[in-house]
């Protein structure tokens, strides 16, 4: 099944080069040329591959870049499609499996008796090859030095480290319960070590909590120390900065010292001290194993508080009797209120009553997010008195659109999270905005859908739906998607999308033409290869979509059942998800026409 996976990043690039493979096996007896020519193409396009994986992992790249990556990943679709309507013209049987292609391409071949069919192979072989040629040169033309440096950003976590108190709105309560927690009594569990890990997802204000605490704390201790660490941590300059700051010196010098000298360092130098240590933003299970070898649990009431949006790390960091694992919650009504108004008019009844009902609907759609209320406040300030402003804000299905420093924050800290997944849990969180705005996504059919897709990458005969089903839980526990309905296992049955995360992936999903959208997402120039109708489209814009290109429909609320069957009479459709009143006729309608074929 591996060799046949299918990836937001690298498009169907893995999946063509397993159907290569299989076409170039012995017993498959193909002319000469067409022999020499597949095994180019294969060569050719295990250096796209290594390209597109290499893209996967770069965050902002450049313009170039992801022109080349967009053609390359387009390229991939286009020879799965022929690779695949060769295969339909010869035999009606789908290809799901390695296995099912070998004996699908077997059987095809058998039947190709004539020269005429064999030469249209050749054809189509040659036209790939120069098509693969074509985008090889043209980006060797116009390539640009790599050297050239571009401006850094600012990680908003620093801004968030040092934003001044008075501004904040509703952390005075979770600071006041974790204070509370933290400040011991005079009787034996006083010198008792404690750990608090607060967990939730980007944009909660976890950092900012966190230093809100230790702010209010700090001066009790004899030593302390806050550290921000990243995706991919160096751990020896990390720990040299812990060291650092429990000494009281100036700068760490990382890299003079080897890491376990710095552990025993500083574990030598708490073992007598009472300390508090904040560690914000973990990510990495082993990045926070390494860290508690050097933070020694001794007895002199010290304080060890982390930050993460992974509940299985925050459940690792509190494995001990007494800990506490204080999950963050979004803002009440009235405060997200307060933080709103407070950044663009200085109180709520400095808003002009023309913007009222728009600043309620933008609000709902923040949901409690002090980092999406920051990021739309921050745009909306710069255009106080425009109701058109507002409006077209209100509309927009993406914030992240934006041009405010806030909303790049908000971009930023989601880029974290999504960066952070393997490839394949990515094509599987884009594949949430295949749904609607606020919908309750049952856990069975996502899975299926997943695996009709191929982004399920089982090996040696595992179970797809089983592992279907850790990929759900592993986005749960990364906090990207939300649990709904939990069992008495404790774990999710359905799932929904937080608006803002939705809106990010949306945002990704396009860069990456994963999925067309109708509205200002879309762009007409370019293939589609998904896309899923709401029920809220007109009904020409519909019929005039070009799916011949598309792998999978869905519909949802959609009462277009009586030009379906025409829509998709010349699309290769992997994936074909109808909800609603007319579910069973568009099946009907599209059955009975596949018997017609």
């Amino acid at each position: 099944m591996e060799s046949f996976f299918v990836s937001s990043s690298t498009g169907a690039m893995t999946s063509v080069l397993g159907k290569l493979t299989t076409m170039l096996s012995d017993e498959y007896k193909l002319l000469k040329d067409v022999r020499d020519d597949i095994k180019f193409l294969k060569t050719e396009l295990e250096a796209m591959q290594a390209f597109l994986l290499t893209m996967a992992h770069v965050e902002e790249p450049d313009h170039q870049g992801k022109l080349r990556a967009d053609a390359v990943r387009e390229l991939s679709y286009e020879i799965e499609d022929k690779l695949d309507k060769f295969m339909v013209r010869v035999d009606h049987e789908p290809s799901s499996t390695s296995d099912g292609f070998r004996k699908l391409f077997s059987k095809s071949m058998n039947k190709i008796t004539n020269i005429q069919t064999r030469h249209k192979i050749a054809k189509d072989v040659r036209n790939i090859k120069s098509q693969i040629k074509e985008v090889s040169e043209r980006y060797a033309r116009y390539k640009i030095d790599e050297s050239s440096s571009k401006p850094r950003k600012v990680d908003p976590r620093l801004l968030a480290i040092y934003k001044d108190a008075s501004q904040l709105v509703g952390m005075d309560g979770p600071r006041d319960e974790l204070v509370k927690w933290l400040r011991t009594d005079e009787d034996e569990s006083a010198h008792q070590p404690k750990v608090a890990s607060i967990v939730g997802y980007g944009g909660l204000g976890k950092t900012t909590l966190a230093k809100q605490v230790y702010d209010k704390l700090g001066a009790n201790f004899e030593c302390r120390a806050f550290v921000s660490i990243s995706r991919n941590p160096d751990m020896t300059k990390i720990l040299s900065t812990v060291l650092s700051q429990i000494q009281n010196k100036t700068e760490a010098r990382a890299g003079s010292e080897d890491l376990q000298h710095i552990i025993d360092k500083i574990r030598e130098f708490l073992k007598d001290r009472r300390y508090f240590i904040v560690i914000d933003d973990i990510w990495d299970l082993q990045a926070w194993q390494t860290l508690e070898c050097a933070l020694l649990k001794n007895y002199c009431g010290s304080v060890i508080m982390t930050t993460t949006r992974i509940h299985g790390i925050a459940k690792s960091c509190c494995c001990s009797h007494g800990d506490l694992l204080y999950k963050m919650k979004p803002l009440n009504v009235a405060d997200s209120k307060k933080l709103f108004f407070k950044r663009i008019f200085g109180s709520e009844e400095k808003c002009p009553s023309t913007l009222k009902q728009a600043s309620e609907d933008i609000l709902r759609k923040c949901d409690g997010l002090p980092l999406a209320i920051n990021a739309i406040s921050g745009l909306l300030a710069l255009h106080r008195e425009s109701k058109e402003e507002w409006e077209r804000v209100r509309c927009s299905v993406a914030f992240s659109q934006g041009k405010s420093s806030g909303t790049d924050a908000m971009k930023y800290i989601l880029s974290l999270s999504y960066f952070d997944l393997p490839l394949h849990l990515r094509s599987c969180l884009l594949y949430l905005t295949m749904f609607p705005e606020d919908y309750e996504i049952e856990m069975q059919r996502l899975v299926h859908r997943w695996i009709s897709e191929g982004f399920i990458r089982g090996e040696h005969g595992e179970d797809l739906v089983e592992l279907g089903e850790t990929y759900f839980h592993e986005l749960v526990n990364r906090s990207l998607i939300q649990p709904v309905g939990i069992e008495y296992d404790g774990k999710a049955s359905y799932c929904r999308v937080h608006d803002t995360i939705l809106d990010f992936l949306i945002s990704k999903a396009t860069e990456e033409n994963f999925c067309a959208f109708f509205g200002s997402h879309s762009k007409q120039d370019r293939r589609i290869h998904r896309v899923s109708l709401m029920g809220n489209e007109e009904q020409g814009s519909v019929e005039k979509l070009d799916l011949s290109h598309a792998r999978t429909l869905g519909a949802f609320r959609y009462d277009g059942h009586k030009y379906f069957p025409t829509l998709l009479d010349s699309s290769p459709l992997r994936v074909l998800d109808v909800v609603g009143k007319w579910q069973m006729n568009v099946c009907q309608q599209l059955a009975l026409q596949e018997g017609n074929r």
